[in-house]
């Protein structure tokens, strides 16, 4: 009988597993698809975090559209002080030569004679300075699409005058009326050179129809970019400039390029909007009734108003008339920078030191009427109340409504108080408003 060898472990063959293809294949396709899922969440989140880790790590500094605060121009009348001395005597020396002309005009029309000369010589002058201003004038194109009857696209193209009012390291700020471009839906924007960019409209204001162009620093070659000349602003507020000598440069006549002479007639006249009062400069020019735009000049070609649509409805048939730039300095300034226009709805006039010490009225804003369906209306406010404090600013004047308004913000409330008269004197009155953006 044959014998058998014990068993044993180390004598035994192991097999190894056969390979299960599908289950590899599977965790195979698994591992890629997380590793793909994986990628994408990350590309995801650098994306939308690497600008906020960009921005806490370098911060972008945005430079803001300011104009510097306006001088008072000194009054013929008034006393010399140390620091005006040399621009007076100036202005003196000027206004001596402007009398001696006069008075040679005068001798020689006396004589019988016309100082045909003289009179060229002056107009010669003012033809210099509006060449010099022109320089800050372009021209704004405006084109539409519309399709006629027969199916057919046709373009509508407008023109207006526009004017460079600011330009810094990023961008150049062009300030033009909206309401000669209708329902434009690109902008070009012509210069002195004849060369010709695509511009966009940053913002606009319903009430004046004034409007921001602008164009990045990026489209100019250094060249071109170094001959832009901004146009330097005046004091339209200033009673002197009523019956000196203007020019308006644009187009005046509704031609690009036109120009016309004259003088300021007033600067009393205003427009009023629910919340916002703009000055008018009117004139004796006459220009285009329908398509006049362009800037109005003084003789030192600093810009004193701006000739648009809603400015010329204002003056007497075609007599040019501009919303004056001391009024509308605080409106470019808040366009350039896109700041929304704040609405309330209160149409109302500053209480003056003589209505108060007539009438009693205290100071404020003495509202004159409530829109409709305003902000102003449902936090309450009516005809005959003073408005003295909103959003934690005393109102005193409208230049202070003015800066309590641009300080608020769309659909957040803030706290007013009016004083009200309640038969026998005025009670303070408190509430809240909550402002909406003007459209």
């Amino acid at each position: 009988m044959e014998e058998k060898e014990p068993y044993s472990f180390i004598n035994e063959t192991i097999k190894e597993r056969p390979i299960n293809k599908k289950k590899l294949f599977r965790k195979t396709m698994i591992t890629i698809c997380g590793a793909v899922i994986f990628g994408g969440i990350a590309c995801l989140t650098f994306l939308l975090m690497e600008p906020i880790i960009s921005n806490w790590l370098s911060p972008e500094e945005i430079t803001k559209v300011e104009f510097p605060e306006e001088e008072e121009e000194t009054a013929p009348e008034e006393l010399l002080t140390e620091e005006n001395v040399a621009e007076e005597n100036a202005m003196e020396e000027q206004a001596q030569i402007s009398e001696q002309i006069n008075q040679q005009i005068q001798q020689e029309v006396s004589d019988g004679q016309l100082a045909l000369q003289t009179y060229q010589t002056i107009y010669d002058e003012l033809y210099q300075i509006s060449t010099e201003a022109s320089k800050s004038i372009v021209t704004v194109t405006g084109v539409s699409k519309e399709v006629d009857w027969f199916q057919n696209q046709v373009e509508n193209i407008n023109e207006t005058s526009g004017v460079i009012v600011a330009k810094n390291e990023t961008q150049l700020y062009i300030l033009a009326d909206l309401n000669g471009l209708p329902d434009a839906e690109t902008y070009t924007v012509t210069f002195q050179n004849k060369k010709s960019m695509e511009a966009e409209m940053k913002r606009h204001d319903p009430n004046t129809g004034l409007a921001i162009f602008t164009i990045p620093n990026s489209a100019f070659t250094e060249e071109d970019w170094n001959e832009i000349v901004v146009v330097r602003l005046g004091n339209s507020n200033s009673p002197s400039i009523v019956g000196r000598p203007v020019v308006a440069v644009g187009s005046p006549l509704g031609q690009s390029g036109s120009i016309c002479y004259g003088i300021v007639t007033s600067n009393q006249k205003s427009i009023v909007y629910a919340d916002y009062n703009y000055g008018v400069l009117t004139t004796d020019m006459t220009g285009s009734e329908k398509n006049a735009s362009g800037i109005i000049i003084n003789t030192s070609g600093q810009m004193l108003g701006i000739i648009t649509k809603e400015s010329a409805a204002s003056a007497s048939g075609a007599l040019l008339a501009g919303f004056g730039i001391s009024d509308i300095k605080n409106l470019i300034e808040q366009l350039s920078n896109g700041d929304k226009r704040l609405y309330l709805g209160v149409h109302g006039a500053e209480v003056t030191d003589e209505i108060h010490t007539e009438l009693g009225i205290p100071y404020g804003i003495y509202v004159t009427e409530v829109d409709s369906g305003s902000p102003a209306m449902t936090s309450g406010v009516s005809n005959g109340d003073v408005i003295i404090k909103l959003a934690n600013t005393e109102i005193h004047s409208s230049s202070d409504y003015e800066n309590a308004l641009q300080s608020m913000r769309a659909e957040l409330t803030v706290a007013i108080t009016v004083k009200r008269f309640n038969g026998e004197k005025y009670i303070d009155i408190e509430g809240e408003i909550k402002p909406e953006e003007l459209r």
